[in-house]
Parts: structure tokens; C-alpha cells; sequence
């Protein structure tokens, strides 16, 4: 078979990547009602990424989820009735709101944060420590390099300050 006509027969990559992310999201699902969690859903999962102890605006958050200021304020709403965010006036801009985790929505991002490591040690348990090591490196790598807007968590900044604390909070 001449190399310039693609195999239709091998799975794509992105179908690949988007397989991978789903059994990991079925996985966390569960994990996450069984820590009580249950009325957390999978849309409301751009807030925790995203909102640190500092806040943050919404059109800042919509930027980061690649989503539209109107779907991200249904979020926001459907997670503040819950009672995971609230709205507060920005002290650099009083006309502004910040979205601020709550107490209880600091809790939930701890868990969820905790859950993901725990599966991610159960994937190293089942795959093999140094195969997800590694594709954990590679995937940090490619969104570094590909799309560095859009993973604040791995900027310079965001790795010093955890490698000042290398302790993760107990889920």
C-alpha cells in the first residue's frame, strides 16, 4: 500500500485521545458520587479546573473552557445553587463579579483533584508506572508546546509554586 493513502483501518488519534479521556471520566463519575459528590456533573468540571482561591471573572473562565459567557454563566448559576460557587465584586473593578469557589466548592475540588490522582496511580497500577509516567510527560509536553493558553495549571509560574509544596491536600 503506497504510504500516502492513510490507513482507514487503524483508529485515529484523536478518536484515540477521546476514548482514553472518557474511560477516565466514567471512572471519575463513579468515584466521585461515591464520595458524595453525586450533584457534580461533568460540565461543572471547567469551574474547578479553572477558579483558585483568587477568583476569577467570567469571561476569563469562558476564555480558558473555550466556551461561550452564556454557557459558562449557566454553569456558574446551576453550580451557585448548589452552593459550590458565589459571586463577588472584583477589587480591581466593582462593576465586575469574580467567581469564587465556596467552602464547600473548595472541598469538591479537593476530592476531584485527589480522585483523578487516585486513578491515575490505579492506571499506573494497571498499565505500568513508567507508561503513564511517560504519557503523562508527553501530554504535558504537547499541550505546553500546542496550546499554552490553554493550560494555566503548567505555566512556569504554576510549577514553581508546586514544587515549593510537593504535598498534594488529602482528598
Amino acid at each position: 500500500m503506497p504510504s500516502d493513502i492513510p490507513d482507514i483501518s487503524r483508529l485515529a488519534l484523536p478518536g484515540l485521545f477521546e476514548i482514553a479521556a472518557e474511560a477516565v471520566l466514567i471512572e471519575f463519575r463513579q468515584d466521585l458520587i461515591e464520595a458524595g459528590y453525586g450533584d457534580v456533573r461533568p460540565t461543572h468540571g471547567c469551574v474547578f479546573r479553572f477558579v483558585r482561591e483568587d477568583g476569577m471573572r467570567l469571561t476569563e473562565l469562558a476564555r480558558l473552557a473555550g466556551m461561550t459567557k452564556q454557557s459558562i454563566g449557566e454553569i456558574v448559576d446551576d453550580l451557585a445553587a448548589l452552593g459550590y460557587v458565589k459571586r463577588i465584586p472584583d477589587p480591581a473593578d466593582k462593576r465586575a463579579k469574580l467567581i469564587c469557589l465556596t467552602e464547600k466548592g473548595e472541598q469538591a475540588q479537593r476530592v476531584g483533584y485527589g480522585l483523578f490522582g487516585q486513578i491515575e496511580r490505579r492506571w499506573a497500577d494497571r498499565y505500568g508506572a513508567d507508561r503513564v509516567a511517560a504519557l503523562r510527560d508527553l501530554l504535558e509536553e504537547i499541550a505546553t508546546t500546542e496550546a499554552p493558553d490553554l493550560v494555566p495549571e503548567l505555566s512556569r509560574s504554576a510549577r514553581e509554586s508546586l514544587d515549593a509544596d510537593p504535598e498534594p491536600a488529602a482528598a
